[in-house]
């Protein structure tokens, strides 16, 4: 455990811990959780580093847990929002739930639902059982709360992180839970837990771990990409998008989410940043970051595939007509797409059509510099007409310039 500590230190993953003391008296068998609440249909890429750090703890001797805010997510956490959350409709918070349940499950989690503590709970018993075990003024003096106090805090957001307090509560008490973890963001919400079970338990061995905001070298909170977050939902975000975002990450930022989002030990990260700083341009840290973040959450068959697909459409090492059609059908969503509908058409046509290119001069010219290809073949002639040799005669591949693919499906 101590070990563990100080690489997620050194590794600059760890905010801060309550006491770490108390970590020297955990067994194997006590627990830890990291609550995830269901404000989307699936977990993204940020929400990957808490079930990562969860996994790590696993292999420390830990059962790990991960809370679904089925309560909290009905109330949406204040903590330094600077305004209030728009609440989610049930049905829409069921579809989310199940999703992210599922996920989570996937990952080798034991889940628990914390509208399971709250069902049968009527108010009375809400304001006598819970209400009283946190004075207002400890709550008020909390940043994430009292940052919101001047553009206004309704009693149900107040309300969140009590709410949180006592799931921990009930998780130290019922579950064996000795370690609550989370975003930098939830010192407030973990301490007030702390709190509730000093009130109940008064020499304790619970403690808070929180974990730093990843950002990239420009100051920007990570895990996002032009089109939006990178889902771990393969059809929200497939795997081939996942390499490619991990891909072209930034050489500044490449040994931080070594450290971040693999499980590779630090000997073999500082190896691979040696090699990588040799000859950049071959990207080798980035490959070996993107295949080992998708291996960790969609398997090795999916990363190998997207690493093979990558190959082929960027570095021609292979052939693009030995992308398989199962491969096409991976990648499809990925790349602009233009249904043909069967008909057959001149090469500058299909350009234009396709949106390829905006008029027939600037066709005619990426023909005649080499920069237009089909199925990995260069075509100059403006008047060949195209129709499909490869991927079952389905599809055409068309390259404009080095690293622009569009899909024609015939």
């Amino acid at each position: 455990m101590e070990k563990l500590i100080e690489q997620l230190k050194d590794r600059g993953i760890i905010n801060n811990i309550t006491n770490e003391e108390k970590l020297k008296d955990l067994k194997e068998g006590d627990g830890i959780y990291i609550g995830f609440d269901p404000t989307a249909e699936s977990l993204h890429l940020g929400n990957y580093i808490p079930i990562s750090i969860l996994h790590r703890f696993k292999k420390a001797g830990l059962k790990t847990y991960a809370v679904l805010g089925g309560a909290t997510g009905m109330i949406g956490d204040p903590s330094f929002k600077e305004s209030e959350r728009k609440l989610l409709d049930q049905n829409t918070l069921e579809k989310n739930k199940a999703a992210i349940k599922l996920q989570l499950q996937a990952f080798g989690l034991e889940v628990i639902d914390n509208y399971d503590f709250y069902k049968d709970m009527n108010i009375i018993t809400f304001l006598r059982d819970v209400g009283k075990l946190v004075n207002v003024n400890y709550m008020i003096a909390k940043e994430s709360i009292s940052s919101r106090l001047e553009n206004g805090l309704s009693f149900t957001e107040f309300a969140y992180t009590l709410l949180q307090g006592y799931d921990f509560y009930l998780l130290y008490r019922d579950k064996n839970i000795k370690i609550q973890a989370g975003g930098s963001d939830q010192w407030g919400n973990i301490t007030t837990g702390l709190e509730i079970i000093k009130k109940n338990f008064e020499n304790n061995s619970a403690l808070g771990i929180t974990l730093n905001l990843l950002l990239d070298s420009t100051g920007k909170k990570f895990g996002k990409s032009v089109g939006g977050a990178i889902w771990l939902d393969r059809f929200k975000t497939s795997p081939f998008a996942m390499y490619q975002f991990f891909i072209n990450q930034n050489d500044a930022d490449v040994e931080k989410l070594l450290k971040w989002y693999t499980f590779l030990e630090d000997e073999e990260i500082l190896k691979i940043m040696s090699y990588h700083k040799t000859e950049p341009r071959k990207k080798l840290a980035q490959k070996m970051l993107a295949l080992e973040v998708c291996q960790d959450i969609h398997g090795k068959t999916q990363a190998r595939q997207a690493k093979e697909i990558t190959e082929i459409l960027f570095e021609s090492s292979k052939p693009i007509n030995e992308i398989t059609t199962d491969q096409i059908e991976l990648i499809k969503n990925d790349l602009p797409m233009f249904d043909n509908h069967n008909q057959k058409r001149k090469i500058i046509d299909l350009l234009i059509e396709a949106n390829i290119c905006s008029s027939k001069r600037e066709a005619r010219e990426f023909l005649v510099s080499g920069a237009i290809s089909v199925d990995g073949e260069i075509k100059k002639d403006e008047n060949e007409e195209l129709f499909p040799r490869n991927f079952e005669y389905k599809y055409l591949i068309i390259k404009k310039g080095k690293r622009n693919f569009y899909l024609i499906k015939f």
